[in-house]
């Protein structure tokens, strides 16, 4: 039995026994739910180590292992999207070698192999998500080339042949919104009437760049037309195998006869030169001596959608602007 303890009262000259104050009651209350918690954390700990399910054991071996390769993971992981992103930018490359003009910008998620290293695993989760995404899309879409490629065989006379075909628009028109009349029968501008349209008329600001639709050489200018009729201003580019780009109502020339021009370079500028009522640039293809559509042509940098808005465009039976 604990002993009680007491104290000397001066007062009535006895020895009473000594009260427990509430706060040295409230301090031993802490102490001994400290004490608690710290032993029941023992016990857990304990129990733990001493008593691991077979889960426990195999999700601690795996943690373990990941611990261990973690940075060696990271790297590769790193290397393989390095790897996808170095085959991107060949594609580019061969695509602009064959048609020359850039297939357009990669967006890559790419992440700097530092950060990956410092990655937690919930991280390397997700970069290994997206990296199997790309990965996936990229083998789908070399499956479906090389299955058509393998059955098409070109020679190199028509390898040749399809390098100089105008297959662009004569002026940057992402938007399609520039091709305002098209090929065939039209309302002409000044009398009204119906005529035959033989070209396709893009209307863009004076001084807008015009561009090769295709490799080929200058063969014919006219520069400095004062006439209010007629083609005004104008360039035509031979590209061999019987094919001729004609662009009209020019504002500046910028190339001169016999020069070799590459596809999407800049030859000249839009005006409204000649018997036109807008600046805009008038863009025809003769085909051996005979002016044909040339909106079918204009397939490069145009995915299945928007060569189909195109081809509305250019068959609606407006008034040309010129």
């Amino acid at each position: 039995m604990r002993p009680s303890k007491y104290y000397y009262n001066p007062t009535s000259c006895r020895y009473e026994p000594a009260r427990t104050s509430i706060s040295r009651t409230a301090g031993y209350g802490i102490l001994f739910s400290i004490s608690t918690l710290l032993i029941f954390w023992g016990a857990l700990s304990l129990h733990g180590k001493l008593f691991v399910t077979e889960r426990g054991k195999a999700l601690k071996k795996e943690n373990i292992t990941l611990t261990k390769h973690h940075a060696s993971l990271l790297t590769g992981l790193a290397d393989a999207e390095d790897v996808l992103i170095n085959l991107n930018s060949q594609n580019s490359n061969l695509h602009e070698k064959i048609f020359e003009t850039t297939l357009g910008k990669v967006v890559a998620s790419r992440q700097g192999k530092e950060s990956l290293l410092l990655a937690d695993a919930s991280h390397f989760k997700v970069a290994a998500a997206e990296l199997k995404a790309q990965s996936s899309s990229i083998s789908k879409t070399s499956g479906n080339h090389n299955k058509h490629l393998s059955t098409v065989e070109i020679k190199e006379e028509e390898l040749r042949f399809l390098m100089f075909v105008p297959s662009i628009q004569p002026i940057e028109n992402a938007a399609l919104t520039k091709l305002v009349s098209g090929f065939g029968k039209r309302i002409n501008p000044f009398h009204k009437g119906n005529y035959h349209h033989p070209g396709a008329d893009f209307a863009a600001a004076r001084g807008t760049p015009i561009l090769t639709t295709a490799k080929g050489i200058v063969v014919d200018i006219k520069n400095g037309s004062t006439l209010q009729a007629g083609y005004g201003n104008y360039i035509e580019i031979d590209h061999g195998n019987g094919l001729i780009t004609r662009y009209a109502h020019l504002e500046d020339v910028m190339v001169r006869v016999g020069q070799k021009v590459l596809k999407g370079s800049v030859i000249g500028s839009v005006g409204m030169s000649g018997g036109a009522i807008a600046p805009h640039v008038h863009y025809e293809i003769i085909r051996n001596g005979e002016q044909v559509d040339p909106v079918p042509y204009m397939m490069e940098k145009l995915n299945s959608k928007e060569y189909i808005e195109l081809q509305k465009l250019g068959s609606k039976k407006n008034q040309s602007l010129d």
